[in-house]
């Protein structure tokens, strides 16, 4: 039965870290620790700062339309719902924020264990 396990090891090979692993890897300590947690930490900040960047053109984009708008109260109107909903948008952002740090502060101690996580080692 044990000969049976190894020819299937063999058949299917070992598998071996994509490249960019390594560096998340050595962010999380070295060894044999995944840095999935700090993967997924970056990939929060990268979509915050393009969202951020959104609701920076949506509010410009409002602002040109307003301008060139002269008073049309159908301008008007699109510009308010523009500018609520990347306010709207802005602020889901940030309570977003806010409540991770809470339940990271209140559950671990710690603000930032869900914004910066660290994988403790023995």
């Amino acid at each position: 039965m044990l000969h049976l396990i190894a020819a299937a090891s063999d058949i299917i090979g070992t598998v071996k870290k994509p490249p960019g692993v390594e560096a998340f890897d050595l962010a999380a300590g070295g060894g044999d620790n995944i840095g999935l947690l700090i993967f997924i930490s970056n990939l929060i900040r990268i979509g915050t700062i393009i969202a951020g960047i959104w609701v920076l053109f949506n509010v410009v984009t409002a602002g040109w339309t307003y301008i060139t708008g002269a008073g049309d109260s159908n301008q008007t109107q699109k510009v308010n719902d523009i500018l609520t909903n990347s306010v709207l948008g802005l602020i889901v952002i940030v309570a977003a924020y806010t409540i991770a740090a809470l339940i990271g502060l209140l559950f671990f101690g710690d603000a930032q264990f869900f914004l910066n996580p660290t994988i403790p080692t023995p």
